[in-house]
């Protein structure tokens, strides 16, 4: 937070037309020099930037039409005292910023400074938080609920009842199954955002990775043998990953195709590479795992990934899903500087994308 006064009582004390300039140029964000008639004397080059414009000599209002944000610097013109204030301001994306405007003591003329905090990134984060924790909460309460009712019939009603303790203790199985699933993914989740800024750059063989999945699927449901059809480019060169992580990937985007998808319909899995475009830079693989399914409307598309979101609430808690197997294939798809891009139409189906980094030679 700037405090203005204080940048008053820092300021150069001779004269000189340089002084606003001076005062905003030394700032890390945006700034801006107003006089008494909201003329913009000075702006920095981070205010330059967020409005994309020649500030010099234009008024506050042509830059700035915010209400609150026009209302605040009058008040400080008339007052003299420093101000700051909380605004959203329309970019490419919404942004909230803290304008702070407080008078600056000049020799000549005073004049006014305004800075321009971009907060979006802590308030996203705390939004992100406190979603987070509502989204945990609800999703505990559900097989919690079920457990608490299952323990009180069994100590109750069905006390002597065998069919009813049968029927009831393979209840509280498939509940307590379900948190523990829970639990798990929270765990890789937490794993997963801990290392994401460094990239793994083991050399992996990513069609035997997906033959591997493919197979492993196919023993552990019997609506899957058979099913998954792929197709590799001949020649594939290995990607730069973790192939724990990768098979995690790929058993997450091969097994959403299978149990989504209408039964008995096959799912391909096509795997090519395409070379550098430029040179000295390594190729890419590329990973499309389409499936002739429902499909599902547009507006899903954007928000597949993030934590806990489902298109089919109870569908997908029926089959078991926890609502974090894509978020943790972006995580770890980030981890390998890699790309997911999902397309999907009602009555088709739905096709995934994943790009990898192939292995450069010389790298280990």
């Amino acid at each position: 937070m700037i405090d203005a006064n204080s940048a008053a009582r820092s300021a150069p004390t001779s004269d000189g037309p340089g002084l606003p300039a001076n005062i905003v140029d030394a700032l890390a964000y945006p700034a801006l020099a107003v006089t008494a008639s909201r003329r913009i004397i000075a702006a920095n080059t981070a205010a330059r930037a967020l409005f994309d414009d020649d500030l010099a000599g234009k008024d506050f209002v042509r830059i700035m039409r915010h209400p609150h944000a026009l209302e605040c610097l009058s008040r400080v013109i008339r007052t003299g005292d420093a101000e700051t204030i909380s605004l959203e301001l329309q970019f490419t994306t919404r942004r909230t910023f803290e304008l702070t405007a407080g008078r600056i003591a000049a020799p000549d003329e005073a004049f006014f400074l305004v800075t321009l905090l971009d907060v979006s990134a802590e308030i996203d984060a705390e939004r992100s938080r406190s979603t987070f924790v509502a989204n945990v909460s609800h999703e505990l309460r559900s097989p919690l609920t079920t457990l608490a009712g299952a323990v009180e019939t069994l100590q109750g009603p069905a006390r002597e009842d065998p069919k009813a303790q049968d029927m009831f203790l393979g209840l509280m199985s498939a509940e307590t199954a379900r948190m523990s699933r829970l639990v798990g993914d929270l765990l890789s989740l937490a794993k997963l955002e801990a290392k994401e800024h460094v990239a793994p750059d083991g050399a992996v063989d990513i069609v035997r990775v997906i033959k591997s999945v493919v197979n492993s699927l196919a023993a552990s449901d019997t609506d899957y043998p058979n099913r998954v059809e792929i197709t590799a480019q001949p020649g594939m060169l290995p990607v730069s990953g973790s192939e724990d992580e990768l098979i995690e990937v790929f058993q997450n985007l091969i097994e959403n195709a299978l149990k989504y998808s209408t039964p008995a319909t096959p799912v391909s899995v096509t795997i090519t590479q395409r070379p550098a475009m430029t040179p000295g830079a390594g190729g890419r693989a590329i990973i499309l795992i389409e499936d002739q399914g429902e499909g599902m409307e547009r507006k899903h598309l954007s928000r597949l990934t993030e934590r806990f979101y489902r298109v089919d609430k109870g569908r997908s808690r029926e089959m078991g899903g926890t609502g974090l197997g894509l978020a943790i294939t972006k995580h770890i798809l980030n981890r390998h500087r890699g790309r997911m891009a999902i397309d999907s139409t009602v009555g088709e189906g739905t096709r995934v994308k994943v790009i990898l980094n192939i292995k450069q030679a010389g790298f280990d």
